[in-house]
């Protein structure tokens, strides 16, 4: 885990870099499509807290406070609790999104494929198709998306509980269920995400969490082994979380 990824600050909202002439003329036909999001993005407003909009706690629930205290007051005694990413398990929904790490969409027919630097976590979001009665259980849930205009609309269930909603200790029930609505501004050089999530367990109404991207044709995702000299594994410090 990268320095930045421990930061705790106020979200930060990073202007996008300025690219090489060449690479922004290149790529400029992809950018003007509002549907095709293709191509690598990388976080500007990253904290491993989420928070809403206004920068105030989610609407938790009695448990969801409880829950959130214990492991905050963990994290605080030198003992904090191990997520799914501290066995390098991938990071679940919405976490994943929140990451300091590009990602890179890819569009093929039926399917628009998400892939994560970190921990080369990859969700299949299986485009115009229904929300299945049942859903299996796995880290990264079951996702469907649909176009509204030039908004894509992702939606979520069936997410491992064992995932954090964010790295401080929002967590999740099985109930958890989330919406993105994922589009294209300033001219094609910013990627908005605004994340609801849904999960009666933890969060007394449904809250809204926003997260940016800039377009970055000039990175390509590298390699990521979390595996290899692992600093977050539970026999390290970690409390195994319940």
């Amino acid at each position: 885990m990268t320095a930045n990824a421990q930061q705790a600050g106020a979200n930060l909202y990073r202007p996008a870099p300025p690219l090489p002439e060449p690479i922004y003329r290149a790529q400029r036909s992809s950018m003007e499509d509002k549907r095709d999001l293709s191509g690598v993005w990388s976080i500007r407003d990253y904290n491993r807290r989420f928070r809403t909009p206004t920068g105030t706690l989610p609407p938790l629930t009695a448990k969801g406070k409880a829950d959130l205290d214990v492991r905050i007051k963990a994290e605080t005694d030198g003992t904090p609790m191990a997520d799914a990413s501290a066995y390098c398990w991938p990071h679940g929904i919405p976490r994943v999104m929140n990451s300091p790490y590009p990602i890179q969409f890819i569009h093929s027919p039926g399917k628009i494929t998400i892939v994560h630097e970190v921990a080369h976590n990859i969700r299949q979001i299986r485009m115009d198709q229904p929300m299945p009665e049942k859903v299996p259980t796995s880290f990264l849930g079951y996702s469907v998306g649909r176009w509204d205009g030039d908004t894509l609309v992702i939606e979520t269930k069936g997410t491992d509980p064992r995932t954090w909603i964010d790295e401080e200790g929002i967590i999740h029930s099985d109930q958890l269920y989330t919406i993105e609505r994922i589009r294209k501004t300033e001219n094609g050089e910013n990627l908005e995400n605004e994340v609801t999530i849904i999960d009666p367990v933890y969060f007394t109404r449904p809250w809204v969490k926003k997260i940016n991207y800039a377009w970055r044709p000039d990175l390509r995702i590298q390699e990521y082994v979390c595996e290899e000299n692992n600093r977050n594994h539970p026999e390290d410090g970690f409390t195994v979380a319940k």
